[in-house]
């Protein structure tokens, strides 16, 4: 249960990053502390030699019928140069030309049944009612979402319209792009790969987050676990006692208690890692398409030696 527990959320963070860094076109990214980053700064890093597209991203949550879903806004202009997500049906420009598109992860488009051309029914941010073409569907739902809508049409429905990030593509220095964005405080010009580790280090935080509430399911998983134990030795008070009056030891009955645990300990090891295992196999398959879920064998162990100490 623990190893189900600790290593889903690798699993899902791991496939997301990949995803993400493979679906990044773009030479450099911008980001922003706070809110996010002004549109007039896209237009300072549009307006720099060198610069082909700069990709404006926005994030929010849609409804689609009594489902949320993660949703992001792209500006259209120039988008297949700075963004991949492995379209697999449809056209990523058909998306970025329409304003009343929508391109679409591919669980997101089984789960409701679209393929391009299909209408897609939500409400936007503030519950604004909306209705768009489904353009395209791809692969990377984990690394950027399960709804890409267009931007304009996002922000003017959320309480922040500013940009998370933006992605830009072309030859140009980071330097001339930090110069092109100084005057917005907060505003830096990132390479991808940097990015991704910030974006890692936000996630872990959050995974953080959701593990200290699943701590409490899991510690008292191992109380019911100690005092299970603890019943089941005390239920065997008389049988230790025939032992000794048919002239065992206390210390031979000890060590037979050891070897029991020693066993327990081994089976259950055995067992619970294979359980486990075919969970997060499976669990990994379904989500993202691999057989290799997230393991961290320091991880691992730990929960090993946690549950060798529970057994004495």
């Amino acid at each position: 249960m623990t190893c189900t527990v600790l290593f889903l959320q690798p699993t899902i963070s791991d496939a997301a990053r990949i995803q993400a860094r493979e679906g990044t076109r773009a030479t450099r990214v911008l980001g922003a502390q706070g809110p996010g980053g002004p549109s007039a700064a896209t237009e300072a890093v549009r307006a720099t030699p060198g610069v082909t597209a700069a990709t404006e991203v926005v994030r929010t949550t849609v409804r689609v019928g009594l489902e949320k879903y993660p949703a992001q806004g792209v500006t259209g202009a120039g988008l297949t140069r700075t963004w991949g997500p492995g379209v697999t049906s449809g056209s990523l420009a058909a998306f970025a030309a329409d304003e009343r598109s929508a391109a679409i992860s591919e669980l997101a488009a089984d789960r409701l049944g679209l393929h391009p051309g299909s209408p897609l029914a939500l409400h936007l941010g503030d519950g604004t009612p909306a209705t768009l073409t489904d353009a395209a569907v791809y692969r990377s739902g984990l690394g950027f979402g399960d709804l890409t809508l267009p931007h304009d049409l996002v922000a003017r429905h959320m309480d922040n319209p500013l940009a998370a990030t933006v992605l830009v593509a072309g030859e140009v220095s980071g330097r001339a792009l930090s110069a092109a964005v100084a005057k917005f405080p907060g505003v830096t010009v990132v390479a991808p790969a940097v990015a991704d580790r910030l974006q890692a280090g936000r996630e872990q935080q959050n995974a953080e987050v959701n593990l200290l509430a699943m701590a409490l399911v899991l510690a008292s998983a191992a109380i019911a676990v100690v005092n299970t134990l603890a019943m089941s030795v005390s239920e065997r008070f008389r049988e230790f006692a025939l032992l000794r009056l048919a002239g065992a030891t206390r210390r031979q009955v000890l060590r037979m208690l050891r070897t029991e645990t020693l066993s327990v300990l081994i089976v259950a090891t055995a067992l619970g890692t294979g359980i486990a295992l075919a969970v997060l196999t499976a669990f990994s398959i379904g989500m993202t398409g691999s057989a290799a879920p997230g393991l961290l064998p320091l991880v691992y162990g730990t929960v090993v030696g946690a549950a060798a100490l529970l057994a004495p």
